[in-house]
């Protein structure tokens, strides 16, 4: 494939990526639906939670079937599914239907998220792949910061159903972009005295997740307890750095080594994590959300390009494998952290993230 063809492969798939993003962020809005249906928190908690569950178990199938059927279509199923189980929860009239929603929802945005980044890892240059990767991932940023806006904004204008809608909308053209896709040849697994550091690189990510998962939990209901009225704070500033870095400090990894960005980038973000646990103002959270963005933009495609090249069973199972401990690692989080907050307070669980934190920097350094 010619570089012109490349580029265009790229963009389609980053589009595509985009597009099926939109399905599971325009649902953000979901629990205040839920809610105001008159669902309690522990209802709310398995709807919402059935997407991330889907999501984890659909991954691992997802290189089999790339293998078996091709990203394109991959792609365009995931789409497809995610857009129905849209559908289905605007169709829904309770929580069982709600949940069976949410479950194809997260069954297809694993077959988006996966394939997406596989078939980036496969089509880019070698060179260039770190900066590939994290500019699939500025798509899915992207995504995961004008969905709930675009959901809003519908909300205001046409109401609940249209919501769901505009998700499904996104998906069905994100099936059609990813129908278009140009094949590509798989490229062979990594030598074997290059694999010793995938399994390393594989803990690392879940162990970043730890934190990450931390925050996307429970922020929302530690910041105004923290005396920080609005989380937003955090997160818009943690967009703008995420989505900046990976813009602009895309190739980092590919010019100085996957191993001296990812560490000092994971230390960043378990230092960042102790702050986090000492939050107590709006400025403060601004200040967190800037760095843990910066770490995370460097952070995530750098470990990611080290598994793919790491990698013993070839670039769709790397990615899969590096979805997967990531996802692994905010599951953790959101159910093994909660006890920890409830019995020592939210500022506990930062502490321990943090740890987790540099204990992946540690096993990057060391192990890869």
């Amino acid at each position: 494939m010619g570089a012109r063809l490349v580029t265009a492969a790229l963009v389609r798939v980053w589009v595509t990526l985009f597009l099926g993003a939109q399905v599971p962020n325009v649902f953000v809005l979901a629990p205040h639906f839920l809610g105001s249906r008159g669902h309690d928190e522990q209802q709310i908690g398995v709807v919402m939670g059935a997407y991330g569950i889907a999501s984890l178990v659909c991954m691992p199938l997802v290189s089999w079937a790339t293998g078996r059927w091709g990203y394109a279509r991959i792609l365009a199923g995931g789409c497809a599914v995610a857009a129905a189980g849209a559908l289905v929860f605007d169709a829904a009239g309770g929580l069982p239907g709600y949940a069976l929603g949410r479950v194809l929802q997260g069954a297809g945005f694993s077959a988006v998220l996966v394939g997406g980044a596989a078939y980036v890892a496969e089509t880019a240059p070698l060179d260039r792949l770190g900066q590939a990767l994290g500019m699939a991932g500025v798509l899915t940023l992207t995504a995961q910061a004008v969905g709930p806006v675009i959901g809003r904004i519908v909300l205001e204008t046409a109401g609940w159903p249209w919501v769901f809608r505009t998700g499904a909308i996104a998906g069905a053209l994100g099936t059609l972009v990813a129908l278009g896709l140009p094949p590509v040849a798989a490229r062979p697994p990594a030598p074997e005295d290059a694999r010793l550091g995938a399994g390393g690189a594989i803990a690392a990510t879940a162990l970043a997740a730890v934190g990450y998962g931390a925050i996307w939990t429970f922020l929302a209901d530690y910041a105004p307890r923290a005396g920080v009225t609005d989380p937003n704070y955090f997160f818009v500033a943690y967009m703008a750095a995420a989505v900046s870095t990976r813009l602009f400090l895309g190739r980092l990894s590919d010019r100085i080594g996957r191993r001296q960005a990812a560490a000092p980038a994971l230390l960043g973000h378990a230092a960042i994590l102790l702050a986090m646990a000492r939050l107590g103002a709006a400025w403060q959270a601004v200040v967190i959300g800037l760095v843990f963005g910066l770490c995370h933009g460097v952070y995530y495609p750098t470990v990611q390009a080290l598994i793919v090249e790491r990698s013993s069973g070839g670039r769709t199972k790397a990615v899969a494998a590096s979805s997967f401990a990531f996802g692994l690692g905010m599951v953790v989080a959101a159910y093994g952290l909660g006890p920890v907050a409830r019995a020592a307070g939210y500022p506990a669980i930062y502490v321990v993230a943090s740890a987790a934190g540099a204990l992946a920097a540690a096993l990057v350094w060391w192990k890869t």
